[in-house]
């Protein structure tokens, strides 16, 4: 099988993902598919993402969420040749990607788009992911949280399994080897957050001899392999546990006073929650559809999150936090050292930005939900930051147990601790 084994060759790929795509916005009146129903902003098919109005979280305005009840499949496919491990990779055009395409997991797909309620083609690899496949080996299988601030109770559930042998590639995919994703996880832009996310869950392993993911740093490596340490996940255990979910109701759209509908979708009044729903129109030669038009939220500006590390004993430490956010149906989850989300305008800690970066990507959130919005994503050597009851500073290998856990972590943990795979410390 043709195996890209560095970050330049699979780049030739993306760009071959590019060609006859095109995205333009245009009025809400040319979006025939959606509309107002029953107080949210509605596919006529009822299968794929709604844009409801809650209230009862932070502000009598009452907000504006992603609700979409299927969880998504994000799955990887693995496997060997010639003793060499490999992942099936996707180089996915999506209307609202940095660049335009980006590479995503071997299957990124709603219930809406593999059993093709909007009348496309199919979802390629999929029945090796959700089917039972004698080719096919599951490795591991849980269920993720999405953005809590985006998406009202959203999960995704997150595969990955290996095949006995290769599947027959099929265009806009590619085989990357280890060396491959080491290189790419340090670039901006390349790999999406779905594919972080699910590199990040992957084995991991403390030497390249064995069977999985091997950092490059060897202060990572050896954190890896440090001791667990029950009580300090038993602590951080125990503040998610004792967060308070907020008590939400839907409200229409309509009545949300701080929103009002316009020429291009909804926009607010005042920024507050700092984005605006507005259509798109998407013509992509490698997708299940060739051409579109949908909802896409736009924020006004750039977010931010930033995961503080330290060295101990010659391992690496990082800090994590426990932090509420709205639309999580866990109320909180254990996610990096600092997070602003897109169009939000507070500003970091002084020591998220004077402390010494080791790695940085900007990335940008799911393309098909959102139209560029962009944040950094950064490493940052720092150990100035006394524990408190909501945060910790963990090993790799407490991290990694957290990682591989349903419903514990936030997707911006996820996306950040990918770049730990590339990124030099020695």
């Amino acid at each position: 099988m043709l195996i890209a084994r560095t970050a330049a060759e699979l780049g030739q790929v993306l760009d071959q993902s590019r060609a006859n795509f095109a995205v333009e916005r245009v009025p809400a009146s040319q979006a025939e598919d959606w509309s107002l129903t029953d107080g949210a902003l509605q596919h006529s098919s009822r299968g794929f993402f709604s844009v409801v109005g809650v209230t009862g979280a932070r502000t009598d305005e009452g907000l504006v969420l992603l609700y979409q009840p299927q969880a998504a499949v994000t799955g990887l496919l693995s496997a060997h040749s010639d003793g060499e491990l490999c992942f099936l990779l996707q180089a996915r055009a999506e209307p609202g990607c940095l660049g335009q395409a980006q590479f995503g997991p071997t299957v990124q797909s709603t219930p809406a788009n593999f059993m093709r309620l909007h009348g496309g083609a199919g979802t390629p690899y999929v029945e090796a992911l959700i089917a039972h496949d004698r080719a096919t080996m599951p490795v591991d299988d849980t269920t993720q949280l999405d953005l809590g601030e985006r998406y009202l109770f959203k999960t995704k559930r997150s595969i990955l399994a290996r095949a006995s042998e290769p599947p027959p590639l099929q265009p806009g995919f590619v085989w990357a080897n280890v060396a491959a994703v080491r290189q790419a996880c340090l670039e901006s832009a390349f790999f999406n957050i779905d594919l972080r996310s699910i590199f990040s869950i992957a084995h991991w392993t403390t030497g390249e001899a064995e069977e999985g993911l091997a950092p490059r740093s060897l202060s990572v490596r050896r954190s890896l392999g440090a001791p667990v340490r029950p009580e300090v996940l038993g602590r951080l255990l125990a503040a998610l546990g004792s967060a308070e979910r907020a008590e939400l109701c839907y409200a229409p759209l309509e009545s949300l006073s701080n929103w009002r509908r316009t020429e291009w979708g909804f926009s607010e009044r005042t920024l507050r929650q700092g984005f605006s729903i507005e259509f798109y129109r998407t013509s992509a030669k490698f997708r299940e559809k060739s051409s579109w038009v949908q909802p896409l939220v736009n924020s006004v500006s750039e977010g931010e999150v930033v995961l503080a590390c330290r060295e101990r004993a010659g391992a690496l430490e990082v800090l994590v936090r426990v932090e509420p956010e709205t639309g999580l149906a866990t109320g909180a989850a254990i996610g990096p050292s600092y997070v602003r989300y897109p169009g939000m305008e507070s500003l970091p800690p002084a020591w998220a930005s004077e402390a010494p970066g080791i790695s940085g990507t900007t990335e940008s959130d799911e393309g098909g939900r959102f139209f560029r919005d962009a944040s950094l994503y950064k490493i940052v050597r720092f150990d100035a930051i006394e524990e408190t009851p909501n945060n910790a500073w963990v090993r790799l290998s407490e991290l990694k147990m957290l990682l591989r856990t349903s419903n514990i972590c936030t997707i911006q943990l996820r996306g950040v601790v990918s770049q730990l795979l590339g990124a030099e410390f020695d």
